[in-house]
């Protein structure tokens, strides 16, 4: 576990020490909430509702876009090569990317609820602020897999177009720019089985103060087993082609 935070200190602040990154990750979905969210946060329901939306997208797309091109850039310099020499587990890598990637979701999402509490009448109370963050957190970990598969599996230039075309369509059509009710008939009839359905349903419960759905968390956990599943291949398919 030291080596792990070791590992995960050193990758934060070189994120830190790139503004481009931190534009691209913390200002791209705040300034999403105040041009698509601040003008129709007309009421506290509203507010809450688009609060938990938008801080949804800022969670999934910190952690699913940055595993994905960190693991994919990763992978395709020479440093990487030392590093896998080293009498590290390869887990000490992961952990310190999910890890960072943790650090820089939870940055972006508590812009969007500075601004929410600036600029609108969204209001939770201490216990319902710690049961959404809760669930903001963890459900937005169980992107992570997500995001290593696609970070095992594209090229360092191919990774962010190909993360990007994923990313963009499952936030619109899972209903975390708009509520599901108004998308077009059949992008609904998809969005039920989108995960980024399943994760808004149960971040819009707890700014709503109703009780999380099961079937939702069934849902996550699936996703995360099959990107899992999807994760491992990918690694060993790596490990195979780097060091055989």
């Amino acid at each position: 576990m030291k080596l792990i935070l070791i590992h995960t200190q050193w990758m934060v602040k070189e994120l830190l020490r790139q503004p481009a990154y931190l534009v691209s990750t913390v200002a791209f979905p705040s300034l999403f909430y105040m041009i698509f969210a601040v003008p129709e946060s007309k009421d506290t329901l509203a507010a809450n509702l688009l609060l938990g939306s938008f801080s949804a997208f800022a969670v999934f797309g910190v952690i699913f876009l940055q595993l994905g091109v960190g693991v994919a850039q990763e992978r395709s310099r020479s440093w990487y090569l030392y590093l896998r020499t080293l009498p590290l587990p390869g887990m000490a890598f992961l952990g310190a990317r999910f890890l960072s990637a943790f650090f820089f979701s939870v940055l972006a999402a508590l812009a969007v609820i500075l601004l929410s509490l600036a600029f609108t009448p969204a209001e939770l109370s201490f216990l319902e602020w710690l049961k959404f963050l809760a669930v903001l957190l963890i459900g937005g970990a169980s992107f992570c897999c997500m995001g290593l598969a696609l970070g095992y599996w594209a090229g360092e230039k191919s990774c962010l177009p190909i993360g990007n075309l994923i990313y963009l369509p499952l936030t619109f059509a899972g209903g975390l720019w708009k509520p599901p009710t108004i998308l077009p008939e059949f992008v609904q009839t998809i969005s039920e089985y989108l995960p980024t359905r399943h994760y808004g349903e149960l971040v819009w419960a707890s700014v709503l103060k109703r009780d999380l759905a099961l079937n939702h968390v069934i849902w996550l956990a699936g996703y995360a087993l099959l990107f899992g599943v999807l994760t491992y291949w990918g690694y060993r398919r790596d490990q195979q082609a780097r060091f055989s």
